[in-house]
């Protein structure tokens, strides 16, 4: 991966290109941002940058100052994900005896070649295809990983840890890594990948340098898409990244997957407005609905919903302009406004976030699903 290859964030990459030249690397970093912010192609590029042997340098400065030649033995090992000296933790279920995260190499290199680094939680567990179950980074992943650190680096001036989706580390295994943080190896960087820095330990916080990665604007993300899909008409690409709502990973996923984005986009029509009506049976159906789907899926469409309604109200209050590009989401949304406000916005996060909770903890999705429904019709009456 190259700096270049990152939508944006031109100043990040550039203080970290600065920092190396500088010799002031920080044994262990965190860079925040959403799954379309390319936080873990930032962490890829980063460790191709510290190994080239041949780096390249510009004069432009409006644009990245240096990057990785691509060229060299370093490069094109770690360019396909095959260099002995680069580590991943990612999360991850026990089926078809694996466990550990080593185990599922070879679909972590497939599915971050396939999704070009801009990757989300969602669809890499429905790459591996984990139906109910829910993915972690456990304490075996975490001991696993320790105990290959003991070795001396085969050929790299860093060894680099990438630990994706940070937050999902087991609470038992954060000690863990907590120690290996404070009491570093040489020449060894961890760089903690993570969309959502309140779900981490404010000890492994404490622990680390952090960069915050920005959302690539409508440009940036135009031209991201544009360099991956050349054939692809204009109108195609906008209508991706409005249905991902700024976020280049979703925006990624509607081209790739965009049916099973309209599938969610129509169960979420479909369920307000059946919340809306306060009637029961067809409460009672789509909650059946709802509990066929596998619990990490059930996650992803509650997100999903209470994103919408977040950008409901933002439309209703003029905070937000929206380009809708389906004719139905125009209609729906416009008329749907009127029903969001200040009053009951806060009720709907904390009731989703309370949904989302429960589903985690292996509640029964029907009863979770149905009880949010009636309560959401309670309050459109309201």
């Amino acid at each position: 991966m190259l700096f270049k290859d990152i939508p944006g964030n031109v100043k990040i990459i550039n203080k970290l290109i600065n920092s190396v030249e500088e010799q002031r690397i920080a044994h262990a970093q965190m860079f925040v941002g959403s799954a379309g912010s390319g936080n873990l192609m930032l962490a890829l590029a980063y460790a191709q940058f510290l190994n080239c042997t041949n780096r390249v340098y510009f004069n432009n400065s409006n644009d990245i100052i240096a990057d990785s030649c691509g060229q060299c033995s370093s490069c094109k090992k770690f360019e396909t994900m095959e260099h002995p000296d680069l580590h991943f933790l990612f999360p991850v279920v026990k089926m078809d005896k694996k466990e550990l995260s080593r185990d599922f190499m070879s679909d972590w290199r497939s599915y971050i070649k396939s999704k070009n680094g801009i990757i989300n939680l969602n669809s890499w567990y429905d790459y591996i295809q984990v139906e109910n179950k829910q993915g972690i980074i456990s304490v075996d992943d975490i001991n696993d990983i320790i105990s290959r650190l003991q070795y001396k680096n085969y050929e790299a001036k860093v060894k680099v840890i990438i630990i994706w989706m940070a937050e999902k580390i087991q609470y038992n295994a954060a000690p863990k890594i907590l120690k290996t943080l404070e009491e570093p190896f040489d020449n060894t960087l961890f760089i903690l990948v993570v969309e959502n820095q309140d779900l981490m330990l404010p000890t492994i916080l404490s622990r680390v340098q952090k960069s915050r990665m920005e959302i690539p604007n409508l440009q940036q993300s135009f031209d991201f898409l544009r360099k991956q899909h050349p054939d692809l008409p204009e109108n195609d690409l906008f209508d991706a990244i409005y249905n991902g709502e700024g976020n280049l990973a979703r925006a990624y996923d509607y081209l790739l997957n965009n049916d099973e984005m309209k599938k969610i986009s129509d169960f979420f029509r479909k369920w307000m407005r059946t919340c809306f009506t306060l009637n029961g049976k067809a409460i009672f159906e789509l909650s059946d609905e709802f509990s066929s789907f596998g619990r990490e899926k059930q996650k992803h469409i509650l997100t999903e919903s209470s994103r919408k309604l977040l950008t409901t109200f933002q439309l209703g209050n003029k905070i937000k302009e929206i380009k809708f590009y389906n004719n139905e989401d125009d209609k729906f949304f416009n008329n749907f406004a009127k029903y969001v406000n200040k009053n009951n916005l806060g009720f709907f996060v904390k009731r989703f976030d309370d949904a989302i909770f429960h589903i985690e903890r292996n509640g029964n999705p029907k009863l979770i699903f149905s009880d949010l429904s009636f309560d959401i019709g309670r309050i459109f009456r309201v």
